[in-house]
């Protein structure tokens, strides 16, 4: 029985690693800009943040001083976590198979220190990926190809609306500056893809300028609009990366649960007398 899960568990790591890969946002290059995560200088953010005086430009920089260190660490993460992954799952499947049909007694002890190994290093790696990949997924906004940001609306495609008279930002947050942006957790939602819903003929009259959402009452230029509108979606290449990010964190959880089952059938193969049972 051992031997069975030890190899149905590292034959799992191997198939949902592969999915990893073949979906991972950074891998696929689905995230614009991150191929140059890996080289990003956060040293020279972190010396400016520690030469800065000013509070609110110092606390500017502390954010994009921990943004750059989240960046290159999911970056390096998402390539050694799951290589790992597949590369020591296929090896255990290997010795799996051999075990399972009965021609590696001799080295089952082996075998089962070399499964408990792989699956603690593939539940450390994947599991600081997964941290990583789940926090810049649902907190660090979405940056285009041109380094543009997405205005945050509404499923009625509206950033700014009508309340008590007044025409107020519908996202604005005093001391967060992203607020009034979507995040990558955000980009699977109708209003950042193409819909035939949009409503066209009044956003055409009433797309005011994002930049009058400095404060929380639109501060632009004088509208009669009761609604302002983000601009309409001609792709669908948000939901796209959505999709597949969202596939890599399901399966890289996934993952994480067979390493701990491998490390677990790896000790107990490590203990046995030879039976398998």
């Amino acid at each position: 029985m051992k031997k069975t899960l030890f190899l149905i568990l590292s034959g799992c790591i191997v198939i949902f690693s592969i999915i990893c890969i073949c979906c991972g946002p950074i891998i696929t290059g689905v995230i614009p800009g991150s191929d140059d995560w890996k080289n990003k200088n956060c040293q020279k953010l972190t010396d400016e943040y520690k030469a800065e005086n000013d509070k609110d430009l110092k606390e500017s920089k502390k954010k994009a001083k921990n943004k750059c260190n989240r960046d290159k660490a999911m970056y390096g993460l998402e390539y050694s976590s799951l290589i790992v992954d597949v590369i020591c799952g296929f090896v255990c499947t290997i010795l799996g198979l051999l075990h399972y049909f009965d021609v590696a007694k001799p080295f089952e002890k082996v075998t089962g220190i070399i499964g408990l190994a792989t699956g603690i290093i593939g539940f450390v790696l994947t599991f600081v990926y997964l941290v990583y990949s789940t926090y810049i997924f649902t907190n660090d906004p979405y940056i285009d190809e041109d380094g543009d940001k997405i205005v945050k609306a509404d499923g009625d495609w509206a950033y700014a609306k009508t309340e008590n008279g007044q025409l107020k930002c519908i996202f604005y947050k005093e001391k967060d500056e992203n607020s009034l942006y979507a995040k990558y957790n955000d980009l699977g939602k109708k209003q950042y893809n193409y819909n035939k819903n949009y409503p066209s003929s009044k956003a055409s009259t009433c797309s005011g300028a994002i930049t009058g959402c400095s404060q929380e009452i639109y501060q632009g230029a004088s509208t009669t609009c009761d609604t302002l509108y983000i601009s309409a979606e001609t792709g669908i290449t948000n939901k796209y990366l959505f999709d597949k990010w969202v596939t890599t964190i399901i399966f890289s959880c996934f993952i994480i649960v067979c390493d701990i089952g491998l490390a677990i059938f790896g000790f107990l193969l490590f203990k046995s007398d030879g039976s398998g049972i």
